[in-house]
């Protein structure tokens, strides 16, 4: 997208988006008192497990929804107020054991900066080049979707909040592109956030553990993580910081997408991140009209199922490849006066040998 693509868009886009929207901390509030109600329940009542596991499931998908407000809170599109954000977001990314500085570093600057740019985005993956080089790569590959390993299939419960704690306590010190972090504010949040923690399961006892840790922690997992996965992770890698190539809108049921705030619109948060999520849907009509041919969107069932028939190690910018197979697969790519609707969905992306193609 570049500048002048931005102006037509911006032109359709009412001003009064562009300030914050305060009235999300109502449903924050509700979240976060919602699961310290359910947690304090399983706790304290004595009843039959099969009532433990859907409150402890209902807890954790919360949890999935504290995180997704915490998102908007950090980008600024609902209270300005800095140090109120980190406050709310330490608090709503407690579940998360996530340092909000942290967050903001990882998130708005290198991933907002630079999406899908190798090295440079740490949400991206690898190219075969650095596959070869990094142990840590080759170990979780058979973890990730597309692999053909059964192990793959728990990569949305776990992986989102493996990987930054991985990042938060190893690579942010080793990779360059953390060089830039408060790493003194990380490391006060963090030691406050993980005592925090202790002081909770000790509380619990660990015969509570399954309840208000281990099963809550799955599905906060699969809550974000299955948006995140599929915004990102079927786009080419990108040069160019353009949401246009490098991200897909996922479309869900109207009730899942309340809860989850719209979550999958990611497109349109990309292209305007203060932007508060509650007007994503408007920004989404607004694109569909204005670039039919290359506005990508996908209902989610169906782009957790492509991210499942196709590798995440990148052969090139736009090929994925397998190296435990040597198959090869293309990316999302813009086909000529291509159309996008809700309804129409591409086709699954094989070998690319076999010569198939996209269809929208």
């Amino acid at each position: 997208m570049d500048a002048s693509d931005y102006r037509v868009l911006l032109a359709e886009i009412p001003k009064n988006y562009f300030k914050p929207y305060p009235w999300r901390l109502v449903p924050f509030f509700l979240v976060t008192s919602g699961w310290l109600a359910g947690v304090f329940s399983l706790i304290t009542i004595p009843m039959l497990w099969p009532l433990k596991v859907v409150i402890a499931l209902g807890v954790g998908h919360l949890w999935g929804m504290s995180g997704l407000l915490c998102h908007e809170i950090l980008h600024g599109s609902v209270i300005k107020n800095k140090k109120l954000q980190n406050t709310l977001a330490f608090i709503g990314l407690f579940p998360f054991l996530i340092s909000p500085t942290f967050w903001r570093f990882w998130h708005n600057k290198l991933h907002h900066g630079h999406t899908q740019r190798m090295i440079m985005d740490p949400d991206a993956y690898p190219t075969y080049r650095i596959f070869k080089q990094s142990k840590f790569s080759q170990w979780m590959y058979p973890i990730t979707p597309g692999s053909g390993k059964k192990i793959s299939y728990l990569y949305l419960f776990v992986w989102f909040c493996f990987n930054i704690q991985v990042f938060q306590f190893y690579f942010r010190f080793r990779n360059r592109i953390f060089e830039n972090v408060n790493h003194r504010k990380v490391n006060i949040e963090m030691t406050a956030m993980f005592g925090l923690f202790v002081v909770y399961l000790v509380f619990a006892g660990p015969t509570n553990w399954l309840w208000v840790w281990l099963l809550p922690f799955l599905v906060q997992n699969y809550v974000v993580f299955s948006y995140i996965s599929t915004n990102h992770n079927l786009s080419p890698l990108t040069s160019k910081n353009d949401p246009l190539e490098n991200s897909l809108s996922v479309t869900n049921h109207p009730v899942l997408e309340f809860f989850h705030f719209n979550f999958g619109y990611h497109v349109e948060h990309h292209i305007f991140p203060t932007v508060n999520p509650v007007y994503n849907k408007k920004v989404h009509t607004v694109l569909k009209e204005k670039f039919p041919d290359r506005y990508h969107c996908w209902p989610k069932w169906k782009a957790i199922r492509e991210l499942y028939r196709t590798a995440r190690i990148y052969k090139n910018s736009k090929i994925l490849f397998n190296p435990l197979t040597g198959e090869k697969y293309k990316t999302i790519s813009s086909p000529p006066k291509a159309k996008l609707n809700n309804e129409s969905v591409p086709s699954v992306q094989q070998n690319v040998q076999t010569e198939n193609t996209i269809q929208l």
